[in-house]
């Protein structure tokens, strides 16, 4: 991605919210293109199209919602950011600043960048494309909290995040399926969708589970007990 030829894709409830958007982008000098789309384009029965029209016309997508954990009304914001990055997309959110701060404390979100909506400005837009372009990950200092210590006052060593949690029902049959062996067309008519569908709930699966393919995410699914439990695994 080169600064001065970004393509920029705005998602956003609102049009004062998308055309504000849009208009800040313009005046970057950093924007080749920005297209424009309703989040409702992307919780159609059938939104497969216009994913494939996102993908085509961005190298960096900007989702404005409210909520960055991908929960409640902006559930589909973490679906559609998931398959736009597993082809290649950076992904920016702009998020209040309640939400931002949540980040900080360690929420988990499937982007390369965070903004805070309440603070920013065409200047620290454009500052944004550039650190992108240069590969950088725009995300927010962690808050500071005081880690568990061990005896002798050493600190503890973070645990690992696990998986459990990230997946939401649909998507833990998917990997069930997976672990079975199952293709996308056997998956979808596992499901009674189509194969296509099959295909971007897999996608949406591996890039929550951070695995490059079926066979790791497989692996990941049996180290991690995410499947043949019998416990409820999904959000």
């Amino acid at each position: 991605m080169n600064t001065g030829s970004v393509r920029v894709a705005v998602v956003a409830r609102g049009e004062v919210a998308r055309g504000g958007l849009a208009a800040m982008l313009g005046q970057t000098g950093h924007v080749k293109q920005t297209a424009v789309f309703r989040p409702e384009e992307f919780t159609a029965p059938s939104p497969e199209d216009a994913i494939q029209l996102l993908i085509l016309s961005c190298d960096v997508l900007m989702l404005w919602c409210v909520n960055g954990f991908g929960q409640g009304e902006d559930a589909w914001a973490a679906e559609l950011a998931a398959v736009v990055r597993r082809n290649g997309i950076h992904v920016v959110l702009v998020l209040p600043g309640n939400e931002v701060t949540r980040i900080a404390s360690g929420g988990a979100v499937p982007c390369e960048g965070v903004l805070d909506q309440d603070a920013l400005t065409t200047e620290g837009l454009g500052d944004a494309l550039c650190r992108l372009a240069n590969g950088e990950r725009l995300l927010p200092e962690p808050t500071g909290r005081t880690q568990p210590r061990r005896a002798g006052g050493r600190d503890a060593v973070p645990q690992k995040r696990s998986p459990i949690g990230l997946l939401a029902e649909r998507e833990t049959k998917v990997l069930e399926l997976l672990v079975d062996g199952l293709s996308n067309r056997q998956i979808g008519e596992a499901l009674g969708v189509s194969e296509h569908a099959a295909k971007r709930t897999v996608a949406i699966v591996l890039s929550k589970l951070n695995c490059p393919n079926r066979t790791q995410a497989v692996a990941v699914a049996l180290r991690e007990g995410l499947v043949g439990t019998g416990e409820a695994l999904y959000t």
